[in-house]
Formats: C-alpha cells, sequence, structure tokens
C-alpha cells in the first residue's frame, strides 16, 4: 500500500477541508445573531458549502479505490491504518475552523450587509471574490479571543447536551469510514455494508433533532430577543466546537467496533 500514499495525502487534504467547512457554520449562527437575520446568513454559508459538498465529491471515489486495492491485496491491516489516518482529518478541520471562526462570522455579517444593498447573491459573491471584496476582507480578520475560554465557566449547558454532541459527531464522523471497512470485511456483501452507512447514521441525526438542535436554536432564539446575552451564543458555539473536537477523537475508538458490527449484520443479512 505504499504506492498509495500520495493519494492519501490528497484525501487527508480533503477530508480535513470538509470538516473545517461544516464545523465553520457555526459562523453562520453567530452572524445571523448579530445581524438580526439568521436566515440570510445560513444562505451565504451555503454558497462555502459547496465546496465541502465537491470536496466530498472528490474523496469518495477515492476512499473506495484504496479500498478495493487493500482488498485485492488482502491487506486488511493497511487498510484499517489508512482509515485512522483519513479519521484524523476530522479533528485537524475541526481545530483550523475554531481559528477561523471569528473571521468567519465577521465577514458572513458584512456578505448580510451587501447583499441587502445589492439584494443579488450572484452580485455579492462576485463583489466578495474580486480584488477590492477580498483586500477589504482584511479588516475583518480576528483571532479566537483566550477569555472566551475562561468565562465558558460562568456559561454551564446540560450535560446531556455536551454528551449528545460528542456522539453525535462520533457517529456521523465514523459512519461511512465503518462501513466502507466493513465492505472489506464482507466483500461478498459490499453493498449491503455500505447501505447500512444512513442505517447507522440515522441515530445520529435523531440525537440531534431531539437533544442538540433545540438547545442550540433556543439560545440563539433568546439572544436575538434579548432575553440572554449574545455573548451565550458564542459560549453555546464554542461549547458545540469542544465537543465537535472530542467527538472527532471518540470516531477513531468506535471505528473497528463499529465496522465489526456493520460486518455481523451483513453477514446476517445475505446468509
Amino acid at each position: 500500500m505504499q504506492s498509495t500514499s500520495p493519494l492519501l495525502i490528497v484525501i487527508f487534504i480533503l477530508m480535513a477541508l470538509i470538516h473545517t467547512i461544516d464545523t465553520g457554520a457555526y459562523a453562520a449562527r453567530l452572524a445571523g445573531v448579530r445581524t438580526g437575520h439568521p436566515t440570510l446568513a445560513g444562505s451565504l454559508y451555503n454558497v462555502l458549502a459547496l465546496g465541502s459538498r465537491g470536496a466530498n465529491a472528490l474523496a469518495g471515489p477515492l476512499i473506495a479505490s484504496m479500498t478495493d486495492l487493500a482488498e485485492n491485496q488482502q491487506d486488511m491491516g493497511g487498510l484499517l491504518t489508512i482509515y485512522r489516518v483519513v479519521l484524523l482529518a476530522a479533528p485537524v478541520g475541526t481545530v483550523v475552523a475554531a481559528l477561523l471562526i471569528p473571521t468567519l462570522s465577521r465577514v458572513l455579517a458584512r456578505g448580510v450587509a451587501s447583499y441587502e444593498m445589492r439584494r443579488s447573491l450572484p452580485n455579492v459573491v462576485v463583489h466578495g471574490a474580486s480584488v477590492q471584496g477580498l483586500w477589504q476582507i482584511r479588516h475583518e480578520l480576528r483571532a479566537p479571543r483566550i477569555e472566551v475560554l475562561r468565562e465558558l465557566r460562568r456559561s454551564p449547558f446540560p450535560k446531556r447536551f455536551l454528551l449528545a454532541s460528542i456522539l453525535v459527531t462520533a457517529i456521523s464522523t465514523v459512519s461511512n469510514a465503518a462501513a466502507m471497512y466493513a465492505s472489506a470485511m464482507v466483500p461478498d456483501g459490499a453493498r449491503t455494508a455500505t447501505s447500512l452507512s444512513p442505517m447507522f447514521a440515522g441515530f445520529g441525526l435523531l440525537l440531534t433533532i431531539f437533544l442538540v438542535n433545540p438547545i442550540a436554536a433556543m439560545v440563539a432564539d433568546e439572544a436575538m430577543r434579548g432575553k440572554r446575552p449574545l455573548k451565550d451564543v458564542t459560549y453555546i458555539t464554542v461549547w458545540q466546537i469542544g465537543a465537535q473536537f472530542i467527538g472527532t477523537l471518540t470516531a477513531q475508538a468506535l471505528l473497528y467496533p463499529v465496522s465489526w458490527g456493520i460486518a455481523v449484520v451483513t453477514t446476517w443479512l445475505i446468509a
């Protein structure tokens, strides 16, 4: 599998980019609360989310090709190592996003103001990508404030919220990789194994719907109505990013057990 090293580097970069963009979505919530236009801020962020979808479309076939190669060479140990390296891109992307979120939230807030003036998303994008627009972005560059971390002790959130956030991230991070690895463990049921990924990820979606999203949405809504300070939105964002980072690391521990479980279910289904 040594010949796959350059390809693995490309996959790692793509996966890190995906997680950076996906985690950066928290910036849209911050920008939306600060500008009073959460839906518009989310719509502007969808332009960046296109980059995540494009990177995912490229990474998927590359990961599948490496899986097929390892299966043909009967190198399951090497394949497991490859998937651990791929999963390592998740915490890296999360950290990069955490560093960029203060800047990205300000850029999105500027984008909201630009849209209100131009009333055209293509015009906003063209202006933002122009030399003048890129030069103006330098005024929005901000580094994360250490003071926020010190203030987190005064902003407790339910433990179940944080635990659910960790579990959701771990499940969403590991589901595709585990299904792909299980497909190599049970080559006769490869298609069955890969099709089980959405079923496993569905459990994480339930946790998101019932335990994570309502609390985060309530904090944002109350902040917009003046019922709580705007800083609370920053606090819950930091908590969620921290939980997401822990969740991406937890995915490493879940990789083999989940893969084995999917392989067992696959064997049972094709028997």
